[in-house]
């Protein structure tokens, strides 16, 4: 669909169409009345060129606003497209231009990594403290009972042993079973 502003153009333009055809026919066709019958005419006498008088050159018919301007534009788009073709460039040429810059890297690289190899080399001197390396504190393992002791224990122990202390490890291997069951299935 057409904007505004290209039908606001295309009207201009057939106007101006328009009024170049009503100047182009008025100048062409003079028109004439029809034939009548011809009184006797006085012959124009011509006018005398009187020899002082500069001559006067033919001016230059001034141009159509219209045509200088689509003259200003066609030189505008020739200049855009002379400066579109200069910079077309060619695969070859762009193969070319890609395989410099690779190059370029690579060397850049390798002179980084000569300088880093340097810097190195003026580190090793430096001396070296001893600094303890820090180690995960280690899981202490769970003492567990034989399995013997706790299905028979024996009547010495179960005499040296009170009520009290029964219970209490009974209901700490109770805690230990809960949490490797809980941890580990």
């Amino acid at each position: 669909m057409p904007t505004e502003e290209q039908k606001d153009r295309k009207n201009e333009m057939r106007r101006l169409n328009r009024a170049r055809k009503k100047e182009v026919i008025s100048k062409e066709e003079p028109k004439e009345p029809k034939e009548e019958p011809q009184e006797p005419q006085e012959e124009p006498q011509e006018p005398q060129e009187e020899p002082n008088e500069p001559i006067e050159e033919p001016q230059e018919p001034q141009e159509d606003p219209e045509v200088i301007r689509k003259r200003a534009i066609a030189d505008k788009r020739r200049a855009s497209l002379a400066l579109a073709r200069s910079k077309i460039k060619l695969n070859s040429q762009i193969t070319k231009e890609k395989d410099v810059e690779l190059t370029k890297i690579k060397e850049e690289n390798l002179q980084l990594k000569e300088l880093a190899n340097k810097k190195e080399e003026v580190k090793k001197p430096v001396k070296m403290y001893n600094t303890p390396i820090k180690q995960r504190p280690k899981k202490e393992k769970v003492y567990q009972q034989p399995q013997q002791e706790q299905q028979k224990p024996s009547i010495d122990y179960l005499v040296d042993k009170s009520y009290g202390e029964k219970l209490q490890t009974r209901l700490r291997d109770n805690m230990l079973q809960r949490m490797m069951q809980d941890t580990f299935m």
